[in-house]
Formats: structure tokens, C-alpha cells, sequence
């Protein structure tokens, strides 16, 4: 496997179809976050305040389920339509947001299911590693008064845990990897593609590692440069802004500072967008060819007697 064309190749699909990026975004595990502050007056010990705010607060949870319930919907779609359509042009095949769409929503079930059951395998391995830890921390504090004993057991298993889980947990994700592209690109079964990525995993476990180490070597470069080109992107706008502050024009601030926090916010979506097709993109690449059959050698030409 050339990696190096693995890494171009990614990046001229991303690079070319930039319908993609909209499935990006949301395949990257974008995630949003609502705080609130109900505040904590006594005039809240009101029966109708109370009964006013406990609608609130519903009405609200329902909002924030609906969304997240919108967001999972589209996270699982883009999955199905990444995998599918860059397998598709991989191949020199077409692909247009509809159709790719169309392949997210025909997925849809299967990659949902796919998101269950390693769901319980991560719980699963979490209880298995996670019980013998507390047992050991927990004994050790029943059976010693002594600070310096506790603390050492403490160390000295929770260093081992964290080991072990990402011992376990890097291999586990690298079959996730292969086991979604199993479902989509190679219409296996849900339960079946665990074994088949699995498998995958275990007759490439060299390659399969180093293809995670390439990835999040990739991940944390593209991130520092995502970052500072937001920064530099945000301090540019900011400019005008911050010196209309300074000589005293507020509103003057606020009319520049506006398009500029909605510009660098632009930015982000876009840039993430792209980003999340990228790494998928990647993945799916990474995926065909180690599953490619290997190219047969040529015969040798014999030479002339």
C-alpha cells in the first residue's frame, strides 16, 4: 500500500467533490451544547411560577431532543453516504448529492445498527475492564487504613487501566472502521461485518496500525492549522471592530464585529465539513485497498536460448 497516494487520493476526492462536505460536518460528530440559567428567586416558590417555569424547562428538553434526535438522523445518513459514494468515484463512478443522499437514507437502518451493537461491545469491554479495577481500588481501601498504600494500589491500577484501554480500544475502532465500510460498500450484515472487520484487522494488523497512527498524525496537524487559521482569519476581522471599540463608536463595533464573528463561523462549518470528508474518506480509501486482491507479479520473460 502507498501510503503517500492514499493521503493524495483522500484529499482529491474531498478536494473535487464538495457536495460531500455537507455529510462531513455532520459524519464528524458535531456536537452542541445548551446551558441555561433558570435562576433561583424566592418569587420561584410561586405554585404558578413554578408550574410556568416547569413548562419551560419541558418545552425546552423537548426542543433539545428533537434536535440531537435531527442531528443523530443526519450523522447516521452522512455515514452511509460517505462510504458509499467515495467507494463509488474511487471506482470512476458518479456521484451527485441526491444520489448520495439516496445511498445514506437506503443504509440508514443497517449503519444504525452497526452504531448499537458496538455501542454494547464498548460498554461491554468498559465493564470488563472497569469492575476488576474498582474491586482492586475499592478492596484496598477496605482492607488498609494506610494513605500511602492506597494511593500506590490507586496508581499503580489506574496507569494498567488506562493501558489496557487503549490496548482495546484503538484495534476496536480500527474495526469500526472496517466494519462500516463492510455494510455499505460490500452489503454485509450487521453482526457479520464485526467479524469481517475483525478478521480485517487481524490479517493486517501491521498496516491497520500504522494506517491509525498516519490518521491521527494527520488529524492533529490539520487541527493546529484548522486553529490558527481561524485565529488569524478572526483577529483580521476583528480589526475594525476592536478599533471602532477603543475610539469609543460602540454601535460602530457591534456593525463590524457581527459579520465578522458570522464569518469566522462560516469558516468553521466549512472547514469541517471538509475535514470530516477528508477522514472518512481516508478510512474508506484505506478500507479498498487493503481488501483489493493482490496484483499478480508478471511472468518472467524468458531469454533466448
Amino acid at each position: 500500500m502507498n501510503y503517500g497516494d492514499l493521503i493524495r487520493d483522500a484529499f482529491r476526492i474531498t478536494l473535487h467533490n464538495r457536495f460531500l462536505w455537507f455529510f462531513g460536518f455532520f459524519a464528524g460528530g458535531v456536537g452542541f451544547n445548551f446551558p441555561g440559567n433558570f435562576g433561583s428567586g424566592g418569587d420561584n416558590l410561586n405554585p404558578q411560577n413554578l408550574l410556568g417555569n416547569t413548562v419551560l424547562i419541558l418545552g425546552l428538553v423537548i426542543v433539545v431532543l428533537l434536535i440531537a434526535l435531527f442531528f443523530i438522523f443526519l450523522a447516521i445518513v452522512s455515514q452511509g453516504a460517505l462510504a458509499d459514494s467515495v467507494a463509488a468515484i474511487d471506482r470512476g463512478e458518479g456521484r451527485r448529492f441526491g444520489s448520495a443522499f439516496g445511498s445514506g437514507m437506503g443504509n440508514f437502518w443497517r449503519v444504525l445498527g452497526y452504531y448499537v451493537v458496538f455501542f454494547l461491545v464498548a460498554l461491554g469491554l468498559l465493564v470488563v475492564i472497569g469492575v476488576p479495577v474498582a474491586l482492586l481500588i475499592g478492596g484496598t481501601f477496605a482492607a488498609t487504613q494506610s494513605t500511602g498504600a492506597r494511593i500506590s494500589v490507586a496508581v499503580i491500577v489506574g496507569l494498567l487501566a488506562i493501558i489496557l484501554l487503549i490496548v482495546v480500544f484503538i484495534p476496536l475502532s480500527i474495526i469500526g472502521q472496517y466494519a462500516l465500510r463492510e455494510i455499505v460498500v460490500r452489503r454485509e450484515r450487521v453482526v457479520g461485518s464485526v467479524g469481517s472487520g475483525y478478521s480485517l484487522f487481524r490479517r493486517n494488523i501491521g498496516r491497520s496500525l500504522l494506517l491509525w497512527l498516519i490518521q491521527l498524525g494527520l488529524s492533529i496537524g490539520i487541527g493546529i492549522a484548522f486553529l490558527l487559521l481561524l485565529l488569524i482569519v478572526g483577529l483580521v476581522l476583528a480589526i475594525p471592530a476592536i478599533a471602532l471599540a477603543f475610539a469609543g463608536y460602540t454601535m460602530g463595533a457591534w456593525i463590524a464585529g457581527v459579520p465578522a464573528v458570522l464569518i469566522v463561523f462560516l469558516l468553521f462549518l466549512v472547514a469541517t465539513g471538509a475535514i470530516g470528508t477528508f477522514s472518512h474518506a481516508y478510512w474508506t480509501l484505506a478500507y479498498l485497498r487493503v481488501t483489493a486482491p493482490p496484483t499478480p507479479s508478471p511472468d518472467p520473460t524468458p531469454t533466448p536460448g
